[in-house]
């Protein structure tokens, strides 16, 4: 949801019709429709009554889109007085904008993108701590800043050797920019939008992490972190499940998209790899490794195993298979946290992906690189919102750049 989108909304709304919207702010009709469409999209409830005698019907708001042109037309209120300050107007009771307005903020470029990363600078007084904070790189960081900069005729950011210090112009434009955040945050927790999304949240299912500090833990946490500091839409709820459930859930539209390690993918089901990890056997402690071998450690004690439908059985009981291994005992459960526990306390062993334990916390041996474990995002191929699936794709592989390069 961004200013060019909220304007376009907004005109189509006065004028009535999206050719006129369109001749008003100097784009096409198409232009209009399919911001209209974006915003319906975000929000997942229709803006606008249709029906199926017109192509373009007349542009009557629905009891969402009363309440979205509503907050549209402050927080757009607040653009054009941003970039246009008055000469001592007096303070109007009634908020209302002219299509000239409305043309004027558009042809500005102005969004709340800019806005935010304005905020995030401020609030952390480094573009390069605020460039990490935000998952960008510094230089795209300081050309939305000098964008913005230049929008609004003013500088806003001095450097020194404390770090970045506010100018005056910034000082008294901070405070407009924080309520704007706020009003779009209240937009988002609008009393009707939240009736009309308690049901339509993006629903992530996850194979449970092996503990709080694990590589999938740590995934998930920097997932829902992007996801709210960039305000993607539709909020985005996890749950932790069994591979199964997971699939079962998927094909009954209990879930929208899971992250699972599924070898095999229901022909239903779409999905894109985003990691590969190798496979250890991982026991507790206190070994002396010389002379430590797979098959000692194997066959003379107990396996702890995840249960059936998980990629990670298949690849235990292919490694056991193909290996000619037969554990002491097998212990068996739905819970790889509960493994881990079960290793550290030198009560089983276990095979586990690299990422899903500490190397301080247990002695592992890895398996051929043959054996290896794939993380992948799987989802409905008919699924109604495939465009949240593709932002959700893009903050997964993100995520993963952005590990690689810490490392």
């Amino acid at each position: 949801m961004e200013l060019p989108a909220l304007t376009y909304f907004v005109a189509l709304i006065d004028v009535g019709s999206p050719a006129k919207a369109a001749e008003a702010l100097g784009v096409s009709s198409s232009t209009v429709n399919h911001a209209v469409q974006g915003l319906e999209q975000s929000m997942e409830f229709p803006l606008l009554l249709r029906t199926s005698k017109r192509r373009y019907p007349e542009a009557v708001p629905t009891a969402c889109g009363q309440s979205l042109y509503r907050s549209a037309l402050s927080l757009l209120y607040w653009g054009v007085e941003l970039v246009s300050p008055p000469q001592d107007a007096p303070e109007k009771s009634v908020i209302s904008l002219s299509l000239t307005d409305l043309r004027m903020l558009l042809q500005t470029g102005l969004t709340l993108r800019m806005i935010g990363y304005f905020l995030t600078v401020c609030e952390v007084g480094s573009v390069a701590k605020a460039a990490r904070k935000l998952s960008i790189s510094q230089p795209t960081l300081s050309r939305q800043i000098q964008k913005l900069e230049t929008i609004l005729n003013r500088k806003l950011l001095i450097r020194s050797p404390f770090g970045m210090q506010l100018t005056p112009e910034a000082q008294l434009l901070l405070e407009g920019c924080q309520r704007a955040d706020q009003t779009y945050r209240s937009i988002m927790r609008d009393e009707n939008f939240s009736y009309f999304r308690q049901f339509r949240t993006l629903r992530l299912a996850s194979m449970m992490p092996s503990s709080s500090d694990s590589s999938l833990t740590l995934t998930l946490a920097r997932l829902v972190r992007l996801w709210r500091e960039r305000r993607y839409q539709p909020a985005l709820t996890v749950s932790t499940l069994a591979a199964p459930t997971m699939v079962e859930g998927l094909l009954e539209d209990t879930y929208d998209v899971g992250l699972t390690d599924l070898l095999d993918v229901p022909p239903t089901l779409d999905h894109v790899d985003l990691e590969i990890s190798d496979l250890h056997l991982v026991f507790a402690r206190g070994h002396t490794l010389n002379g430590v071998t797979l098959s000692s450690l194997i066959e003379g004690g107990t396996l702890a195993i995840p249960a059936f439908g998980t990629g990670l059985r298949r690849l235990t009981d292919q490694f056991l298979e193909h290996a000619g291994l037969v554990p002491a005992s097998v212990f068996e459960t739905q819970s790889i946290s509960l493994m881990l526990r079960l290793v550290i306390d030198g009560t089983c062993c276990a095979i586990m992906p690299a990422g899903s334990f500490r190397p301080q916390d247990v002695d592992s041996l890895p398996l051929p690189s043959r054996y290896r474990m794939i993380t992948r995002l799987i989802w409905k191929k008919t699924h109604s919102n495939p465009a949240s699936i593709e932002r959700l794709k893009s903050c997964l592989l993100e995520n993963r750049r952005h590990r690689k390069s810490a490392a």
